[in-house]
């Protein structure tokens, strides 16, 4: 064993663990082994990046491109009708169909786009035959796994080993040369579901006295239980003010579903909408959200005069004016998103630009050179800015001029924690008053007054007490919300789900799309309510609901999320062309080309026909096919480059370093003598079985075109040791990269269900172990009869 067979082991099983624990993105993964080899020595630098030009990279993002036009232009809706038509109220017969039809899609185009063209079909079929969406979304994800086996572009494992065969000088697969072993998988999958998987599919219970769409409302996302009413009182301070200024969410983390006036129900309210006395409001959320809110007792505001200001500046503090320097760093953030008192150990009390002055209403203002910024803080902290470049001048002030000039006391406020308030013992970060209520605390007083107590400009983990002074800055109109919220009273007036909904307004489930690039983010750093104006009520997430509107904004997505969102069907609908989600509600589906899907169709056909006849190169054809979809108008120029997934394409390019690694340094060689080549001493079959396990456990965990990627030189390596058919041992690989049956993290189609159907990991496991072993079965008998090896 020489120095550069230990050190791409080493890769290799470093890049295993990373895979396995996803610690880095699988993307991040291959270019860190692409680097390790590069500069280790391994492969030359100048070969590193070969895999990037590598025919099979070239034909997945072809075939990516091509899938896109057959979604664009509704292929799949057309196919799900058919398959609606022939399966008619038979949940045996539906099963069976729509596994073909995925079987069938998977095997002509990339198998995690037929998976998401038929995920609203199947939603759809499910909800008119009254079948819960777990009963057919395994049979769905599997279905499509099995179906890419079935030919060369029908997934990227099958890709890649053609290419890795070509480059060993035997020639490469045919279009249809998986077509035999694949096909006989994709039968043998659909009829163990039939007789015996769809009784291991979980179903989860639900009130079978409601509607139909109650029931799926209800049960997936608890809604009955998180629906209440609270009225507004008479004389409430609410009276006369719109949503956004009533701070309903922010302070409450809760959400407004509907209005009830006079009798009437208004539905998904506007932001501006505008509150009145007596009316009747149905949220979503923790039922106990104002208990909370109430628990926190009167906070007197004892005074609002201008000796608040001098109390405060006299406890060491000072005040400056300072100027926004005009190449300052600062220009064009807002002073929310600079936490500019922590940065700068100093507080804005007011901002002036020109003659308009900002006084507590300025944190999503965002700064220009010139502005003059008012300060609060300690004079030695102050007197550093005159030396910071964002800043070009440094000058102080009294308190009667600023006050004067500014209105300061019309901002400032002193108000009391009572005994026994809820607040006693919370953060300021934890008490919100800044984030609900605009409400912020410069200083807390405590022990009664002046002294050592006291904590000036305090920090978000400063810990409230009952009986504290706390000198605020706000606007007095939000001290007087935060008096009305407290008095809201509960209304025992709750409509049911159906009674919320309207031909304008409605529910829908949305989950993120394959190539969706917000895996990872919240939906408050992607604007998501501004952008679309709906409201986010739950998040389905690995057989459990995450409720609350706080939770809700801090969560961040992950892919098989299924997200439950309420407001206006019309930008439901416009959701629907964000490439970013995938929109199930089938009536809110995306409005198809479908006057395309001909041509869509013939182009498809054509790329089929070009490879199978072997008039041209699969990744000419695909090329040409994708372009063809562009240049007819199936597609648009802009949708292009977002329907292929670049992280894949990474992933090839830096797998297919390793690849060529193993080869070169003799640890494919080694891997086969030592470790398969053992497995070969007890025939045959046991050399299959072992090539098999070791791909499909694999699979389980690591990307499959990885595990081609790894397993395939060991594969050709065995084939050259032992004398044996390299097409045959390469066919065993390409199926065993694609049983991801037994976990939901082998492959993007079982996440891609996951959220919708509401399942657990031992859902698949369950479902899928029995359908493993009988692959196994096939490989080993079946796959040397059509491939002698």
């Amino acid at each position: 064993m020489n120095a550069d067979v230990i050190i791409v082991l080493a890769i290799i099983a470093v890049a295993v663990v990373l895979f396995v624990t996803e610690w880095v993105r699988y993307d991040g993964v291959a270019l860190i082994v692409l680097l390790a080899l590069a500069i280790s020595g391994v492969i030359p630098m100048s070969r590193a990046i070969e895999g990037f030009a590598n025919p099979a990279v070239v034909t997945i993002a072809a075939v990516l491109v091509l899938s896109g036009g057959l979604y664009r232009t509704g292929v799949a809706n057309l196919v799900g009708a058919q398959v609606m038509r022939l399966a008619g109220d038979s949940p045996v017969r539906v099963t069976g169909l729509m596994m073909l039809t995925a079987g069938l899609m998977s095997g002509l185009m990339n198998n995690i786009a037929a998976t998401a063209l038929l995920l609203p079909v199947v939603l759809d079929i499910a909800r008119r035959l009254g079948m819960r969406p777990s009963r057919l979304l395994i049979p769905l994800s599997f279905a499509a796994l099995l179906g890419g086996m079935t030919t060369l572009i029908g997934t990227g494992p099958n890709i890649l080993l053609s290419t890795v065969l070509e480059r060993s000088g035997q020639g490469s697969f045919g279009l249809f040369s998986f077509t035999p072993v694949g096909a006989a998988a994709l039968v043998l999958g659909v009829l163990y579901m039939i007789l015996a998987g769809r009784h291991l599919l979980p179903d989860r219970p639900t009130d079978g006295d409601e509607a139909a769409g109650d029931v799926d409302l209800r049960g997936r996302y608890d809604l009955g239980e998180t629906l209440f009413c609270l009225r507004i009182p008479r004389g409430s301070a609410l009276d006369g003010r719109s949503l956004v200024q009533a701070r309903l969410g922010r302070a409450l983390g809760i959400d407004l579903l509907a209005v009830r006036r006079n009798g009437q129900l208004l539905r998904a309210p506007e932001p501006e909408f505008l509150l009145a006395s007596r009316d009747i409001l149905i949220f979503e959320g923790r039922p106990d959200a104002v208990d909370g809110l109430r628990a926190w007792g009167h906070l007197a505001n004892h005074e609002e005069s201008e000796d608040t200001l001098w109390r405060l500046v006299e406890d060491a503090t000072a005040l400056a004016k300072i100027e926004i320097a005009p190449n300052s760093s600062l220009i064009g953030s807002t002073v929310r998103s600079l936490d500019f008192r922590n940065r700068f150990q100093a507080h804005i009390v007011a901002l002036r630009r020109g003659d308009e002055i900002r006084s507590a209403s300025f944190q999503e203002t965002r700064l220009e050179a010139g502005d003059t910024l008012l300060l609060l803080g300690r004079e030695d902290r102050l007197q550093q800015l005159r030396y910071a470049d964002e800043f070009s001048s440094l000058g102080w002030t009294d308190i009667g001029t600023a006050t004067r000039e500014y209105d300061l006391h019309r901002w400032l406020m002193r108000l009391q924690i009572p005994e026994g308030s809820a607040l006693h013992g919370q953060t300021l970060a934890e008490s919100r008053l800044s984030h609900a209520f605009d409400l912020t605390v410069l200083e807390i007083q405590r022990e009664g007054g002046s002294g050592n107590g006291n904590i000036f400009l305090p920090q978000a983990s400063d810990v409230l007490r009952s009986g504290d002074g706390l000198i605020v800055e706000g606007n007095p109109e939000s001290y007087a919300v935060l008096g009305a919220l407290q008095a809201l009273e509960a209304a025992d007036a709750r409509p049911s789900l159906r009674e919320i909904e309207s031909e304008r307004v409605g529910f829908g489930e949305v989950t993120l799309a394959p190539s969706s690039n917000i895996v990872g983010k919240t939906l408050g750093e992607i604007f998501f309510r501004e952008s679309y104006g709906l409201t986010l009520l739950a998040i389905w997430r690995g057989g459990r609901t995450i409720h609350s509107n706080i939770r809700l904004g801090g969560t961040r997505l992950q892919f098989g999320d299924a997200l439950l969102v309420y407001g206006q069907r019309k930008k439901i609908q416009l959701l629907a062309r964000d490439p970013r989600f995938l929109v199930l509600t089938a009536e809110l589906r995306e409005v198809f080309r479908v006057g395309r899907a001909p041509l869509a169709s013939a182009i498809m056909v054509g790329v089929i026909l070009a490879a199978s006849l072997n008039l041209l190169p699969v990744y000419i054809a695909a090329l040409l096919g994708a372009l063809l979809m562009v240049f007819s108008g199936c597609l648009k120029g802009n949708e292009v480059y977002p329907l292929i997934e670049w992280r894949v394409v990474v992933l090839l390019g830096g797998m297919l370093a390793l690849g060529l690694a193993m080869e070169e340094s003799g640890t494919a060689e080694l891997i086969a003598r030592e470790v398969v080549g053992r497995a070969a001493e007890a025939g045959p079959r046991v050399l299959i079985a072992t090539l098999f396990l070791l791909c499909a456990l694999a699979a389980q965990f690591v990307p499959t075109s990885a595990v081609a990627v790894l397993v395939a030189p060991i594969a050709l390596s065995t084939a050259t040791e032992l004398d044996l058919s390299a097409r045959a041992l390469l066919m065993v690989v390409a199926v065993g990269s694609s049983c991801a049956f037994l976990s939901p993290f082998g492959h993007p189609v079982n996440l891609l269900v996951m959220g919708v159907g509401g399942y657990k990991v031992t859902d698949y496991t369950r479902v899928g172990a029995p359908l493993f072993l009988l692959l196994l079965l096939l490989v080993v008998f079946y796959l040397p009869v059509v491939w002698p090896i």
